[in-house]
């Protein structure tokens, strides 16, 4: 299969594989153990905690692994917003976050916080000054993804940081889909936490991780929990955690030169896609502030799920939004933040790229697209 779903999810690299291997056969003990085996994988697992610290440039003593980002962002948000409750009430999001930030809004909502979703400019991008009409004194945490994961846009984290800071707000970002692809740089963006994922980046699934400054308050969602230091429930996956480790430190030591391939890649799909197509075709994106591993677009009279299936038919995996949020039968978030009828968001598909892509792949995609897309004009026009 011709595989462009990478933001998605992405295969388990051979380093990530044989780490796994090694730990789960090697130091399968459990690191709260005070045996030897204990402690040999409570060795393995803060070995891995310090890797991945290192790569975000932030203390590691203040990162918790969790079972997935979207368990990450649940647990952070939830935690930081119990914590300072006395101080306020009301969070400020994203109109477009992940389902799993937006669906943590929705249940503060329910335990009697105030949430606030500010909406993108055209562009994709939030307006800092719309944002900050939005902080008053009862606001305590904020929560902007760092890049879309629909469109690829990437926010102003430095600016909106700037604006937390000044105004006391605790700052979460889900960087999901930039970690160990662009640049997060939590002291000058002032970023009081960050969710990341090991599948995203060529880990294994059913596992993340968080960090949160050590200088702020949190409560645990669970009372009584005594993993990861308190933080949640649940035996740590040592040997998922150092495949995460070993995955993340390979990914991040090669990022600017495959931030370069994939940008190569992205630009002749695009050409490919408008040789074939013309102008039947809306790209949803930033003219500056973009993610190459991302390509969302609009296909102008055909809804994204049938070019999907069509797609796949010819052995071409893309998608048409977060995977999360697939069965559901909702538009893309960002679709609707930006406005777009349900109509033109159901026109949406994405196309994402990783270390496995060529140019050879894309443009071949682009010609199904095309001729998937004029074979059913054709049946309407019938």
């Amino acid at each position: 299969m011709i595989y462009l779903d990478y933001a998605a999810t992405s295969p388990m690299s051979e380093a990530a594989m044989n780490v796994y291997k090694q730990v789960a056969e090697q130091f399968y003990g459990n690191p709260s153990s005070l045996h030897d085996k204990g402690s040999d994988a409570a060795r393995i697992l803060e070995s891995s905690r310090s890797t991945l610290a290192a790569i975000l440039n932030v203390p590691a003593s203040a990162l918790y692994f969790t079972g997935s980002g979207s368990e990450a962002s649940f647990l952070a948000i939830t935690s930081l917003a119990r914590a300072n409750r006395e101080k306020g009430n009301h969070i400020i999001i994203s109109d477009f976050e992940h389902s799993s930030v937006r669906n943590t809004a929705a249940w503060l909502e329910e335990n009697g916080f105030e949430v606030s979703r500010v909406k993108p400019r055209g562009d994709g991008r939030l307006d800092p000054a719309e944002v900050k009409k939005m902080i008053r004194k009862e606001t305590i945490l904020a929560s902007i993804q760092h890049v879309n994961s629909e469109t690829g846009v990437i926010q102003d984290l430095k600016s909106l940081g700037s604006e937390f800071k000044d105004h006391g707000v605790i700052f979460h970002s889900d960087c999901v889909q930039s970690f160990c692809k662009l640049e997060i740089r939590q002291a000058e963006w002032n970023l009081d936490a960050i969710t990341i994922s090991a599948h995203k980046v060529y880990g294994p699934k059913g596992t993340g991780a968080c960090w949160i400054n050590p200088m702020l308050n949190m409560k645990a969602v669970i009372p009584g929990a005594t993993q990861e230091r308190g933080f949640r429930m649940g035996t740590v996956d040592v040997p998922s955690v150092a495949a995460f480790a070993a995955a993340s430190k390979y990914l991040a030591e090669g990022k600017d030169h495959l931030y370069d391939q994939v940008k190569k890649i992205r630009t002749d799909c695009i050409a490919a896609l408008r040789e074939a197509m013309g102008d039947q075709f809306t790209i949803e994106e930033h003219p500056e502030f973009q993610s190459p591993f991302i390509l969302g677009f609009r296909l102008h009279s055909m809804e994204g799920q049938y070019a999907m299936l069509e797609c796949n038919r010819y052995n071409i995996g893309i998608s048409t939004g977060s995977a999360c949020m697939v069965g559901e039968q909702t538009p893309p978030a960002m679709m609707k933040a930006l406005g777009r009828t349900d109509e033109e968001a159901r026109q949406f598909i994405r196309l994402s790229f990783g270390i496995g892509t060529t140019a050879e792949e894309v443009v071949k995609a682009a010609g199904v697209i095309a001729d998937v897309h004029r074979t059913q004009l054709a049946k309407l026009k019938y």
